[in-house]
């Protein structure tokens, strides 16, 4: 039966406990008696019914009967039923109050939409009414699930009969109903510390991918602002390559894939146990800040709506924080306790409750904040706990992950990487996905909603200040970073977080609600500090209490705080009841700010190596930033003056702390330390920090960041002797890290960046500063980035400053080759070397080549597409040299015979000459050889590998052997025969050969029979392969047993 809506007037007057003024301003006040008119339009309640209240859009719950049920003039509308207090509205001049009867409806609509009963008539018998006292206070800041009411559940019946079933039902189907509903409504709380003015942020979508890395003792993992291996693309554009309704499906795809390395085919039980426990558990990992709770609050929503796992009966959301690790517990209370739901089941109705979540297929758990468990034991094993007895809440967290308990429900982890990894192994969800932040149109998209119209011009200045730009894809950095450029008119070339919070945190001060609340904050900070090193981040009143910090205070830091430009509104604690920080990294900037500005310098002196911690990264990070001058001069009004005077002092113990490390070599290591001295911008810790770097630093595939190329920048800038050699090889370099290394590149002798997906804007970025370096880099390797014609065109006017230039793979065609051979063609000292392979030259682009390759000592053109009529036009210019080509390297190229006799020509101009895989037979090969005959000095190379020559081209080589030093011929289709001759040769020879190498030839034993005389003039022998039996290993080793110098 549907009951009509009618509105309501409400005007209070100024007599009760609250006053609130603003509720009874307005011309057109009107005195009504609300339990009149209420029971007027619902005659069909009892008088206890409670009923939901519609206060300007704010549902709230009466009991009329009791004594908070609105009344004639009454100031502020008391819901002490069933679940709420009202809530404080500030501006709101008339009340239009909206009476419901479904409990449905029953929760504030602003923060959630109404809940979802599986039988919308059959609803949970909802809690009595309870004093003013014992109810918390909805405020908008005060998220529902920390009110300290607890929902009660239904009754089940005393015991089992064969007439119950139907009374089970019902009793099932309300609590699966309220249990839904408080999913409905933790998962509809606001997670941003920061809205619009007049509305709250509007979710953007999030990259995420599958499987990371492995979960297992190789897993690499730290801090807050650098993922290592376990994060390898977290900086990349965020591109997603799963979807979140297909994570369980990729879940039991690993599990069955690992199932057949760990059972035998008989064990077909084993094997649907292992898939059905593994399968249903999934691990969200990202560091904090990404989006992993309002990812997790988002999935869970759609659950509730069968939108991402189908249908759903039990679906339980765990705040992780929220959890009681001190007390035993039934693991139904452990699930009820941990969503604020009162129950007082018997151990035989806990029972029944169990064996059905149990059995039941549709069952979803999610885990929000694996990090935040107030425990430290995780990597310790424990016996799996009973399902009916009480048990510590860390042994059913532990057991649910690795899928021993409740193996058909899927449940859903989400954590930062390192406490995932802390996991003993037995624990550790077999299928991770990571979440990687905002993409590019996921930024806009919530930089437009930030900055309106101005975003344009904030997003140019982040484009231009990629150190900026870099931990932006982190949703609380962009937001942040976002009202710092928005509010801030100074320069600001060298930005970090640390100087954007300390902006913020400043600003936030000077607003109107916290003036006079300056002298508070050194509370509020020792209140961070100390809960941090407890790892506590939730706090109740009697926290604030003993640290000094009064209700009016907490409310102040708990209001939203309105920018001075733009709309955005910041919030630094929320909650109120039980608060906590709006979000962990301004817990760990107070704990810094308290470490560098408050603490005593005995007792920071005491705490110096917990710094190195993985715990305190973000808090080191911190402390290093307050060094910086700029942001102590910021910070310095906030504090009494006796704290900045140890400011200096605390500084100067942070210089000896680094000073006294012993010479780095990990690569973890190292850019941690960078990252403290770029947060610092202090040039005498960057000094002492680039003094520990070794002079060549390999740091290839150890997974950087653009906030760690900046950091490493900064800190080679301030190195006394430039770095010898300096390789980030297969890492995400990208167009930003290009920038930042391009600042230090005046103190780097070798920069070696293979594989870092660099485009042509980095490359430019490059070559302006090569351009303008004193001293020359000795090598340029860019091997593996798509630079295209454009990089290469880049790359000309720095050509003098380069020595050696690799440029393999570069997706370079030949109008990027001839712009590139102009350049070559105009210096006035040869390039050492010039790496051109695997791009798209082909014979019209060789040409350009052959006519620069006076300024080239070594040209290596693997896989080219040259053919013979290029091979000519290149040759034409190797004819004309007056210094011999030191190296060429035509593999790959599809020379075959006529490109040989071409070569044959110039073989006098070509120290060395590499011709893998170039498609030459037998003749192609004798008119080589021709060639090599009439030198007057030997070649120290010939390379044919992979080139059918047979034993006609073994012979061939016979007659020009010694002619060349080391001679190359793996794969050439040389049987015994072939090598014979070659032998005979050989053993004529004046001088050894330096190297002969016959692997994957079929010389078999009387080819080595051969060889046997003649190892005596062979410097090294190469044989992998060649069908030799023992017969032969003997004869050569005879062979061997003869020489008088080893081989």
């Amino acid at each position: 039966m549907d009951y009509p809506e009618r509105q309501l007037n409400l005007t209070q007057k100024p007599n009760d406990t609250e006053t609130h003024p603003s509720l009874n301003e307005g011309p057109n006040a009107i005195v009504h008696s609300a339990s009149e008119e209420f029971r007027s339009l619902m005659p069909h309640l009892s008088p206890n019914h409670p009923l939901l209240v519609d206060v300007q859009g704010k549902n709230l719950i009466f009991n009329l009967e009791s004594e908070q049920a609105p009344q004639i003039g009454d100031t502020n509308i008391h819901t002490t039923g069933p679940v709420y207090n009202a809530p404080v509205y500030q501006q709101h001049i008339m009340q239009h109050v909206t009476v419901h009867h479904t409990y449905q409806q029953a929760h504030c609509s602003s923060q959630l939409p109404h809940p979802r009963y599986l039988d919308k008539t059959k609803t949970p018998k909802l809690p009595a009414t309870s004093s003013l006292s014992e109810q918390p206070h909805c405020s908008s800041q005060l998220p529902s699930s920390y009110s300290s009411c607890k929902e009660t559940l239904p009754k089940l019946p005393a015991a089992t009969s064969s007439h119950e079933p139907a009374q089970y039902d019902h009793c099932f189907s309300a609590l699966i109903a309220l249990i839904r509903q408080r999913a409905e409504v933790i998962s509809g709380e606001e997670t941003s510390l920061a809205d619009i003015a007049n509305s709250p942020i509007k979710p953007v979508n999030l990259a995420i991918v599958k499987e990371p890395t492995r979960i297992d003792d190789e897993f690499q993992a730290d801090g807050h602002y650098r993922r290592r291996q376990e994060l390898v693309d977290v900086y990349k554009i965020p591109e997603s390559d799963i979807t979140c309704e297909k994570m369980f499906a990729f879940a039991k795809d690993k599990a069955k894939e690992e199932v057949d390395q760990k059972f035998t085919p008989d064990d077909v039980k084993a094997k649907q146990d292992y898939i059905e426990k593994h399968g249903n558990v999934v691990g969200v990992v990202g560091q904090a800040g990404i989006g992993k709770t309002t990812s997790s609050k988002k999935w869970a929503r759609q659950c509730l709506r069968g939108e991402l796992f189908g249908e759903t009966s039990f679906f339980f959301y765990i705040a992780i924080r929220r959890i009681d690790f001190t007390r035993k517990m039934t693991l139904l209370d452990f699930f009820l306790s941990a969503m604020s739901i009162e129950q007082d089941y018997n151990r035989k109705q806990s029972r029944n409750i169990l064996d059905v979540i149990g059995r039941d297929p549709n069952v979803v758990i999610i885990f929000d904040g694996f990090d935040e468990a107030a425990i430290e034991s995780f990597s310790k094993e424990v016996s799996q706990p009973p399902l009916h007895l009480k048990s510590k809440a860390e042994n059913y967290l532990k057991h649910l992950a690795a899928g021993n308990l409740l193996p058909r429900a899927r449940k859903i982890f989400t954590s930062r990487p390192a406490q995932l990894y802390k996991l003993h192994p037995s624990y550790r969800p077999r299928f991770v996905i990571q979440i990687l932040g905002l993409n590019q149109a996921s930024q806009d998209e919530l930089g437009r909603q930030i900055c309106g119209d101005r975003y344009n011009d904030i997003q140019q200045k982040l484009v231009q200040k990629p150190n900026v730009l870099a931990h932006c894809y982190v949703p609380v950095n962009f937001i942040l970073t976002l009202n710092f450029l928005i509010n801030y008119d100074g320069d600001i070339q060298f930005v970090t977080l640390t100087r954007v919070l300390a902006f913020t945190c400043v600003q936030y001060l000077t607003t109107n609600h916290l003036r006079g609340q300056e002298g508070e904050l050194d509370k509020l900070a020792k209140l961070a500090y100390d809960a941090f090193l407890k790892m506590e981040i939730l706090f109740k009143s009697d926290a604030f209490k003993k640290a000094g910090i009064t209700e009016s205070t907490a409310d102040a830091f708990t209001n939203t705080s309105v920018t001075k430009h733009g709309n955005l509104k910041l919030t630094i604690l929320d909650g109120h009841k039980v608060r906590y920080f709006s979000h962990l990294v301004w817990q760990e900037w107070f704990a810094a700010f308290y470490l560098m500005m408050i603490m005593s310098l005995d007792e920071f002196e005491k705490i110096l190596k917990l710094l190195e911690g993985e715990r305190w990264e973000v808090v080191t990070k911190f402390v290093f930033g307050i060094c910086d001058s700029s942001v102590f001069h910021q910070l310095e009004p906030l504090v009494p003056e006796s704290s900045r005077k140890v400011w200096k002092l605390k500084k100067s113990l942070l210089l000896k702390f680094v000073q006294f490390k012993p010479k780095l070599s990990n690569g973890e290591e190292i850019l941690r330390l960078c990252s403290w001295a770029h947060e610092s911008n202090d040039p005498k810790i960057a000094s002492f920090v680039a003094s520990l770097l070794p002079d060549e630093l390999n740091l290839d595939g150890n997974c950087l960041c653009p906030l760690d190329y900046e950091s490493l920048s900064f800190v080679i800038q301030h190195r006394v002797a430039p770095l010898k050699r300096l390789d980030l090889s297969d890492n995400n370099v990208e167009n930003t890290g290009a920038g930042s290394l391009a600042r230090c590149l005046y103190n780097i002798e070798t920069l070696i960046l293979k594989r870092s997906k660099i485009g042509s804007e980095g490359v430019e970025k490059i070559c302006n500063k090569l351009e303008v370096l004193t001293k020359p880099l000795k090598i340029l390797d860019l091997s593996y980035n798509k630079i295209g014609n454009t990089g290469a065109v880049s790359l000309v006017p720095c050509l003098y400053n380069i020595e050696e230039l690799i440029l393999d793979d570069c997706n370079i065609g030949s109008e990027g080759v001839q712009k590139l051979c102009d350049g070559v063609k105009k210096l006035t000292k040869p390039l050492r070397k010039l790496d051109l392979s695997n791009n798209k030259i082909g014979n019209r682009a060789a040409a350009s080549v052959g006519y620069c390759v006076c300024n080239i000592e070594q040209l290596l053109l693997y896989n080219c597409q040259i053919g013979s009529k290029g091979i000519e036009k290149l040759c034409n210019g190797v004819l004309k040299l007056t210094n011999p080509l030191k190296l060429l390297d035509l593999s790959g190229n599809k020379i075959g015979n006529p490109g040989s006799d071409t070569l044959a020509r110039c073989l006098h101009n070509i120290a060395e000459l590499v011709m893998y895989k170039c498609e030459i037979g037998s003749t192609g090969v004798k008119k080589l050889c021709n060639g090599v005959r009439k030198l007057t000095k030997p070649l120290k190379r010939l390379d044919l590998s992979f080139n059918n020559i047979g034993n006609m081209g073994a012979a061939s080589l016979a007659r020009c052997v010694q002619n060349i030093e080391e001679l190359i011929l793996p794969r050439c289709e040389i049987r015994s025969e072939g090598v014979e001759k070659l032998c005979q040769a050989v053993e004529t020879l004046t001088k050894p050969l330096k190297i002969l190498i016959l692997s994957y030839n079929k010389i078999g034993s009387t080819g080595v029979t051969s060889l046997a005389h003649c190892v005596h003039k062979i410097d090294e022998l190469v044989l992998i392969l060649c069908e030799i039996d023992d017969e032969g290993v003997e004869k050569l080793c005879d062979g061997l047993k003869k020489l008088t110098k080893p081989v």
